[in-house]
């Protein structure tokens, strides 16, 4: 057996064609889906990139791995193990392979950008690509991955991990894949007035009057300074989707190698990404800061020669680290005993499965927010509000209000209950007794470390100021600077 994993950072599902967008950015990755179990509600329990892959290969929530945020103390990973011991309970995912005799290899500059060096524990070659701590591009990393798995690829019972960051920021792929992505409608969401009233209301870095920061200059052609009306919201949306559709061609390059040396039939793909993109949710443009669905919300696409032939589709509830041990389970090894994940091998093998009732996903970067998904409802409470106007509580109808504009918290105090109730349990579940784990959010802050990583508080009181929007500039001052500070006694140390 062989297992491709294929990474796709920052890819939204609904931006796929077999996830039902209507612009023709995927044809490979449609390709796949079509003889593969594809995951209609697969959510990361943890956002954004370090939380995420950190929650994925440790095979464990951040609440107990350590890992909610991209700084401070809830950037390091709680490993499960000292000096030359990995202990076995909480061993990563790849030391599973790997114990098992795989070979286990990657290509990817996570481990330098996101100064994660526990991320290469278990991979036997751990490839970092060109750009040391950079973005390299989808044919630069091809130019090795390709050549790995034309010469290795005939092997036995190997996981490749290829990992492509052309959907991030600052969507620089070559404009022939713009212009052809712009060929097709834009969605329906935002709407022009959603827009505008974005524009006028919601402030902070990544919002549509407040695009960038701190420098608030463009710094690609293809963003633009302001989202002031569909124009420049499509101007932002077809370099996001050239980019989609400039990595999907990555994508079908390594299909076309497994075909060539005649694998297909002995090789598992899968594919899926780290998180999605807020595209106007919470006031939101093209970044990965809140708990909207836009955000927590993965493609989860497994081909499985012989199980999923002619493919499928499962409306279950499910985290993304659910993966973990599935995979144990199907191949037969062993599955650690600290693991959060629960096995969805039932629906790969066709039978009946009903997943999670509940999913709980946190973001760490830019707000500090929990959500609860259930099929119909999300609830989400914000912890830090960073530089945002963000309520303290939200409540959306997923079935009504998909792209969560309409706040129904004051409205349905029924649900609001009910759905607070599951995050307050989740929560005494980890965080109490005699194995409890530190919420790292609340070391965070008792730390002094708020969620203004990418753009300061000062920077956006200056520009809010030299703007003439005193109002807002007033709203955030009451939100940060009018409430006491938090304690600060070891922030320093780990940093």
């Amino acid at each position: 057996m062989r297992i491709l994993y294929i990474d796709v950072d920052c890819l939204r599902p609904d931006h796929l064609g077999c996830y039902g967008y209507a612009r023709a950015t995927s044809p490979n990755i449609d390709g796949l889906a079509a003889d593969a179990l594809v995951f209609d509600r697969c959510h990361t329990s943890d956002a954004p990139c370090l939380p995420s892959r950190a929650a994925l290969f440790s095979g464990r929530f951040g609440i107990n791995n350590g890992i909610t945020c991209h700084d401070g103390p809830a950037s390091q990973l709680r490993y499960a193990g000292s000096g030359h011991s990995h202990h076995s309970e909480g061993r990563m995912l790849m030391r599973v392979f790997q114990d098992a005799g795989w070979n286990t290899v990657s290509f990817s500059g996570f481990a330098q950008r996101h100064v994660a060096w526990w991320f290469t524990a278990g991979f036997t070659e751990y490839h970092g690509n060109k750009l040391p701590g950079g973005s390299e591009q989808a044919e630069d990393v091809n130019a090795l991955a390709l050549d790995w798995l034309r010469e290795r690829g005939r092997e036995d019972n190997w996981f490749l991990h290829v990992h492509y960051w052309d959907v991030h920021s600052p969507y620089e792929c070559p404009d022939e894949f713009i212009e052809a992505a712009a060929d097709g409608p834009l969605p329906d969401f935002p709407d022009e007035q959603t827009i505008r009233c974005h524009h006028q209301n919601v402030y902070g870095s990544r919002t549509a009057r407040d695009w960038w920061g701190p420098s608030w200059e463009s710094w690609c052609k293809n963003m633009p300074d302001e989202i002031a009306d569909r124009a420049s919201f499509a101007r932002m949306l077809n370099g996001y989707d050239g980019s989609v559709l400039y990595a999907d061609r990555a994508v079908g390059e390594l299909l076309e190698v497994l075909a060539g040396l005649g694998i297909e039939d002995e090789t598992v793909v899968i594919l899926s990404t780290d998180h999605g993109e807020a595209v106007g949710e919470l006031g939101m443009y093209f970044e990965h800061g809140n708990a909207c669905e836009g955000v927590t919300r993965l493609p989860l696409i497994i081909r499985w020669p012989g199980l999923t032939d002619g493919g499928r589709r499962s409306d279950a509830l499910i985290y993304q680290l659910d993966l973990c041990p599935t995979l144990t389970q199907m191949l037969g090894l062993p599955t650690p005993g600290r693991w959060d994940g629960a096995s969805f091998a039932p629906a790969l093998r066709g039978e009946p499965f009903k997943g999670r009732p509940y999913l709980v996903c946190g973001c760490g970067i830019y707000s500090f927010q929990r959500a609860v998904r259930t099929h119909r409802w999300r609830l989400i409470r914000t912890i830090h509000s960073g530089i945002y106007p963000l309520e303290p509580l939200y409540l959306f109808d997923m079935e009504q209000d998909p792209n969560q504009t309409h706040n129904l918290a004051a409205e349905r105090t029924d649900v609001v209950a009910e759905l607070d109730h599951m995050l307050s349990e989740w929560w005494h579940e980890h965080c109490t007794g005699s194995d409890a784990s530190l919420d790292p959010f609340q070391l965070q802050m008792a730390a002094g470390f708020t969620p203004d990583l990418y753009c300061s508080l000062d920077a956006m009181l200056e520009r809010l100021k030299d703007l003439g929007r005193d109002d807002q500039y007033q709203d955030l001052v009451r939100r940060r600077l009018e409430r006491p500070p938090l304690p600060t006694p070891w922030g320093s140390v780990l940093i």
